[in-house]
C-alpha cells in the first residue's frame, strides 16, 4: 500500500453536514434508510469511507426520522460526484456503497481507488449500467486486497488503466459488465509465461455468479488460485493477449460463448493447452458442440507446440500432430484437405508419366495440346480411391502412395466438413 494515499485525507471525525467546508448541503438528499450525495466535488483530497462516515450518515437519517432500524444496512449513494482518490480500509462497513454516473457531457475520472482489509456487508456498485445509465467512468488505478464483499458487487462500464486484485472473497455475485482492463500489475516471469503488466486475479473466491460479459482485457488475463463455486460467463469478452485458467478451481459451468480474440496469433502464444481444454470441456457440458470443436482444435495446436519444445524425446507424437496440423489444421480446414487431395492426384500423374515429363522439361517443343485433356481425364481417375487401372497397377509404389494418401485425406475431409454438425 502506498503511504501517500493516506496523506491529506478528509477529516470526517467531527464534520457536520450543515457546514459547507467540503459538502454542499443543497446537494444532499435523504430517503428511508438512505442518503444521496449529488454533484459533490471531493477532488481536492483523498476521500475515505469508514465506519465513522457511515455513522454520521446514519445520524443524519435518524434525525429526520427516516431510519426504520438502527441495525439496517444503509444506502449511501454518490451521484455524479468528482473524486481524486478514494480509500476504504475498515474492518466492517454496514452500508450499501453506490457510485452512480449518468450526467451527460461530463467525463468522470478517479485517480486511485483502494479497498484494503475491509468487510463490506452491503452492496458495492460502481457505475451500475441500469435505469438508463450508459456513462463511462475512468479509474486510473483500482486495487482490491484482503477484502470481503458480503453482498453483490458491480463494476460496470469502467475503463481501468491499472487493475490489481488479490486475497478477496465475493460471497454473492460479482459483475464486471462492459469494463475495460488496460493493464495489471504482474511482473514478468518467463517460467510461468507472465509478461510485464499482465492482469491477475489471485487468491479469489467467487461464491456466487462471476460475470465478465462484454469485458475487454488488453493484456493476458490470469486466474491464479481462484475458485469459481457457481456459474460464470465471459460472453462476448475480448481477450487480446490470452487467458490462463491452469490454477483455477472450477466447480460449475463456465460459458465462453462468442469470446473474441482467443484464436489470434498473440492469444495462442500466451494461452495454455490446459486452458483451451477447460474451455472445450465447458462447451461440451453446455451442449455447444460447434464451439467445443473449435477449442478442441486449439487444444491440439497447443499440444503440438508443447511437443515441439522437446521433439527429440517425443518425435513420434510430434510427427503425428504435425501431419494432422499440416493436412487439415486438426480437422477444421476442409479446403486445405481438398487441395491436398487434388495435389495427390496430380502427383500420381507425375509419378506415372515421369519419363514423359522429364522429356518435356528438356524439350518443351515436344508438348502436344492433347496432353491437356489427357491430364484432366487422368486427374479425375486418380481422385477415385477405388481406381485400379492397369497403368496404376504397373506402378506399385505409386499405387501405394495414391491409396494411402487418399484414404487419410478422405478421412480428414469427412472430419472437417462434419466438425460443426456431428452430435
Amino acid at each position: 500500500m502506498e503511504d501517500y494515499i493516506y496523506k491529506d485525507v478528509l477529516d470526517l471525525d467531527d464534520f457536520d453536514f450543515n457546514t459547507l467546508d467540503f459538502i454542499d448541503i443543497n446537494q444532499v438528499s435523504y430517503k428511508e434508510n438512505g442518503i444521496q450525495f449529488r454533484n459533490q466535488d471531493f477532488s481536492n483530497k483523498t476521500f475515505r469511507i469508514d465506519s465513522k462516515f457511515i455513522e454520521r450518515c446514519k445520524k443524519e437519517i435518524r434525525e429526520r426520522r427516516l431510519l426504520t432500524d438502527v441495525d439496517i444496512i444503509l444506502d449511501v449513494e454518490f451521484k455524479n460526484c468528482h473524486f481524486c482518490n478514494i480509500i476504504i480500509k475498515e474492518k466492517v462497513i454496514n452500508a450499501n456503497i453506490l457510485f452512480d454516473y449518468d450526467e451527460q457531457n461530463t467525463n468522470f475520472e478517479i485517480k486511485k481507488f483502494i479497498l484494503f482489509g475491509s468487510t463490506l456487508n452491503g452492496k458495492f456498485y460502481i457505475n451500475k449500467q441500469y435505469s438508463g445509465n450508459d456513462k463511462t467512468l475512468t479509474i486510473n488505478s483500482l486495487k482490491i486486497e484482503n477484502t470481503v464483499f458480503k453482498s453483490n458487487f458491480k463494476l460496470h462500464k469502467t475503463i481501468l488503466k491499472e487493475f490489481n486484485i488479490e486475497d478477496t472473497d465475493f460471497e454473492k455475485h460479482a459483475d464486471f459488465f462492459k469494463s475495460k482492463f488496460l493493464k495489471g500489475t504482474l511482473r514478468e516471469d518467463k517460467i510461468e509465461n507472465i509478461n510485464e503488466n499482465d492482469i491477475g486475479f489471485r487468491a479469489i473466491n467467487f461464491k456466487g455468479l462471476a460475470l465478465f460479459g462484454d469485458t475487454e482485457f488488453n493484456k493476458k488475463l490470469f486466474f491464479k488460485y481462484v475458485t469459481f463455486e457457481s456459474f460464470s460467463h465471459f460472453r462476448k469478452a475480448k481477450l487480446f493477449e490470452g487467458l490462463d485458467l491452469d490454477y483455477s478451481n472450477i466447480q460449475n459451468e463456465m460459458n465462453f460463448f462468442d469470446v473474441q480474440e482467443l484464436d489470434t496469433k498473440e492469444a495462442k502464444k500466451n494461452t495454455s493447452q490446459e486452458t483451451y481444454r477447460i474451455i472445450k470441456h465447458n462447451f461440451e457440458k453446455l451442449g455447444n458442440k460447434i464451439e467445443a470443436n473449435k477449442y478442441f482444435a486449439l487444444e491440439l495446436e497447443q499440444k503440438k507446440v508443447n511437443l515441439k519444445k522437446d521433439k527429440q524425446s517425443n518425435w513420434k507424437d510430434y510427427i503425428v500432430f504435425e501431419t494432422h496440423w499440416l493436412s487439415s489444421e486438426f480437422g477444421t480446414n476442409w479446403l486445405r484437405v481438398l487441395c491436398l487431395i487434388c495435389l495427390t492426384s496430380f502427383m500420381t500423374i507425375g509419378f506415372i508419366h515421369f519419363t514423359l515429363l522429364r522429356e518435356l522439361f528438356f524439350h518443351p517443343n515436344l508438348f502436344k495440346p492433347e496432353y491437356i485433356m489427357k491430364i484432366i481425364n487422368e486427374f479425375f481417375h486418380y481422385l477415385y480411391i477405388l481406381n485400379k487401372n492397369e497403368i496404376l497397377l504397373a506402378h506399385p509404389a505409386t499405387l501405394l502412395f495414391n491409396k494411402l494418401s487418399l484414404g487419410y485425406l478422405y478421412y480428414q475431409f469427412l472430419i472437417s466438413i462434419r466438425k460443426d454438425t456431428r452430435k
